[in-house]
């Protein structure tokens, strides 16, 4: 049995890639889904009724004590915005929420299909769950998504490997992209891929700024922003935005 991805307990139970809550608030709807077993692989499309997909990486303890007390925090702020759209300005506090809650759906990810090299090392994942933190240079931005389906989810992630000669070089870029009902919230992150290079400085990259009127960035906070933006996210443009980082980008030393 694999270890949990926070903690030296066994990995005995699956955490929800979309909680519970939102099947109590949604009506029992069949869901067009689609599941890899490897990182690599196609993926295996079939029709699920309500949210049921969970990944078998975490402990009782992790799943029913500070993840369960993260979600619920997520789901008291953020449930109406979630469902309905309702408008919701970004504190502070609102921004280190999501930002440590879409950490911690894209690690139970990473580690589920990333197989003996998460992207998020052991000590990142520890300090996630006792306080919180996240890694250095992450950065996260929400956008607002109204699809043809009056309700839609998406969990999605990649690695953007850098074997060219450029300032990125040997670096490697975390993506991922949650998209829970009306909320769309994407984190990326930066790592060296050889340990050695740990002590040189990372460099962030900044999206094209096309996406500006889509996106709000809220981590590294700066300043209060309404959700939604001016504009929303479409089908025709979710993809785009899942891949954005895939195309050519702005760099930013750090």
């Amino acid at each position: 049995m694999k270890e949990c991805a926070f903690c030296p307990n066994k990995a005995e139970t699956g955490e929800h890639l979309w909680d519970n809550w939102i099947n109590r608030r949604i009506p029992k709807t069949r869901f067009n889904s689609s599941k890899y077993l490897a990182l690599d692989a196609k993926p295996i499309k079939f029709v699920s009724v309500g949210l049921n997909e969970k990944l078998p990486v975490v402990c009782n303890k992790c799943n029913h004590g500070w993840m369960s007390a993260l979600t619920d925090r997520v789901r008291l702020r953020f449930s109406e915005a979630i469902l309905n759209g309702e408008t919701v300005s970004i504190t502070p506090e609102d921004a280190a929420l999501l930002t440590a809650f879409t950490f911690m759906k894209a690690t139970v990810k990473d580690y589920c299909y990333s197989g003996d090299d998460p992207f998020f090392r052991r000590n990142i994942r520890k300090r996630l769950k006792s306080t919180l933190a996240v890694p250095a240079l992450a950065r996260v931005w929400i956008a607002a998504f109204y699809g043809a389906a009056r309700y839609s989810f998406r969990s999605n992630f990649y690695r953007v490997d850098v074997n060219t000669p450029s300032p990125l070089f040997g670096m490697e870029f975390f993506c991922y992209t949650y998209v829970c009902g009306h909320l769309a919230i994407q984190f990326l992150a930066p790592r060296w891929k050889d340990m050695d290079n740990r002590r040189k400085p990372l460099v962030v990259l900044s999206p094209n700024q096309i996406w500006s009127p889509a996106t709000l960035r809220v981590w590294p906070y700066t300043g209060a922003v309404s959700w939604p933006p001016a504009q929303y996210l479409g089908d025709d443009a979710l993809d785009p935005f899942i891949n954005r980082f895939q195309a050519p980008v702005t760099i930013t030393h750090r």
